[in-house]
């Protein structure tokens, strides 16, 4: 089963990246749940200290689910919370969209093939504030198996 995963779409997060990003990591979630009835799973970054104020998803990220999981480091797997729904859907395939390429999307995309999950990037929805560290961290993701598209 195939999952998209939605990370850190968090307006604390979002002035720092271009405006397309929201639209079309919103126009993914939108095919995804309506054309490919693929489950949706949100993944926000809570910080060190679990703080839950300033760490609200985008009120204008399109919301499919109510399955939302809170982190407090880069990778979604930090979440037992998260980990344990994967399991229970049976995924098998990971689409990852989100911020940031070089981060938290990239942490997520090295333990999930690291775990053995077929594993994807769709980069038109992924931003990264540093472009040459994002395609040396792309280039060590397809070193490690996963799928940029």
């Amino acid at each position: 089963m195939r999952v998209l995963v939605v990370i850190d779409m968090q307006d604390k997060y979002l002035s720092l990246y271009d405006e397309e990003l929201l639209t079309n990591i919103n126009r993914k979630i939108k095919l995804a749940h309506e054309e490919e009835d693929v489950p949706i799973v949100y993944v926000k970054n809570i910080g060190l200290a679990g703080s839950k104020t300033g760490y609200e998803l985008s009120d204008d990220l399109l919301m499919v689910s109510d399955l939302v999981y809170e982190k407090k480091s880069p990778s979604a797997f930090s979440s037992k919370a998260f980990t344990h729904k994967l399991e229970c859907l049976k995924a098998t395939e990971l689409e990852l969209v989100g911020v940031d390429g070089s981060s938290c999307v990239a942490k997520t995309a090295m333990d999930a093939a690291k775990l053995g999950y077929k594993t994807e990037i769709v980069k038109s929805c992924v931003g990264a504030r540093n472009d040459k560290v994002y395609e040396k961290t792309l280039k060590k993701l397809e070193g490690a198996g996963v799928n940029i598209l």
